[in-house]
């Protein structure tokens, strides 16, 4: 990540970053540990929505975070953290079902994990490293928290629990979860790398980021297909009708938002 070109990343948006954490975390636990009351058809939505409420608060995070650089080091702290998402979200089931013997801690113990793993990253970043960026550490574990919810909320949305069992069926040995890697990745980075510049605005990238949160909601609910049931049409649905609610208001921000916007027609015919 750039460290150089100290931006004002930690500049006051629309949107209060404190309330973003709270919704990212309360919300994102809430609704995957809600997901296993609410039955086959409506808990893997309600996990769904809240992998997108937790895609939307790292979006916020990256976008402070990136904003004291050029905006260079947004997919390589989007990779990362999404890497300590993965190790976090699998390594808290275990520990809560095998060592714990509590399986209903894991998604507690996968977010506790990544916050540790996300200081331990930082603190190399700025100590060793040598970043000069104030709020690394804070957006660091933020970022991890945030990628380590998402990964799980759609894996609970696709193996229908958050038992272990169920989650290695379902999500890693069918592979999904290097699906899950990839989207969640994109669905957190791409937001503030798409609007970034010197007009970028929160609530013009915090509607990018519910368009990215909503289409990867649509994928997982393709994906859920293999487990049965109507849940996968549901989530499929919920996401579809997020997006292009989501997206439709982003685009809407971006026409407001531009110094103008003209059709400027088709590509020319070449050899007729």
């Amino acid at each position: 990540m750039s460290a150089g070109g100290s931006a004002d990343g930690a500049a006051a948006g629309a949107v209060s970053s404190t309330m973003l954490l709270a919704v990212g975390i309360v919300g994102g636990l809430l609704c995957i540990y809600l997901s296993g009351f609410l039955g086959d058809v409506i808990g893997p939505v309600i996990s769904a929505i809240g992998a997108v409420l937790a895609i939307v608060w790292g979006s916020d995070a990256i976008r402070r975070v990136a904003s004291y650089g050029l905006g260079t080091g947004v997919p390589s702290i989007g990779y990362m953290s999404l890497s300590v998402g993965v190790i976090s979200a699998l390594a808290g089931l275990v520990l809560a079902a095998s060592l714990l013997k509590m399986p209903i801690a894991g998604p507690v113990a996968a977010f506790v994990i990544a916050v540790i793993i996300g200081a331990i990253i930082a603190i190399v970043a700025t100590k060793i490293v040598g970043m000069k960026i104030p709020i690394m550490l804070q957006c660091t574990i933020e970022i991890a928290g945030a990628a380590t919810l998402s990964i799980l909320g759609f894996a609970v949305a696709i193996a229908g629990s958050y038992e272990m069992a169920a989650i290695f069926e379902h999500v890693v040995a069918t592979g999904f979860i290097a699906v899950l890697f990839i989207m969640c990745t994109m669905a957190i980075q791409h937001p503030f790398n798409a609007c970034l510049g010197p007009n970028e605005d929160q609530l013009r990238t915090l509607k990018c980021a519910c368009s990215t949160a909503f289409l990867s909601m649509t994928i997982t609910g393709l994906m859920s297909v293999t487990t049965g049931g109507l849940g996968w049409f549901v989530v499929f649905l919920v996401g579809l009708i997020g997006w292009i609610v989501s997206f439709r208001a982003f685009v809407l921000a971006s026409c407001n938002d531009a110094a103008s916007t003209k059709w400027a027609g088709l590509w020319p015919d070449v050899g007729e």
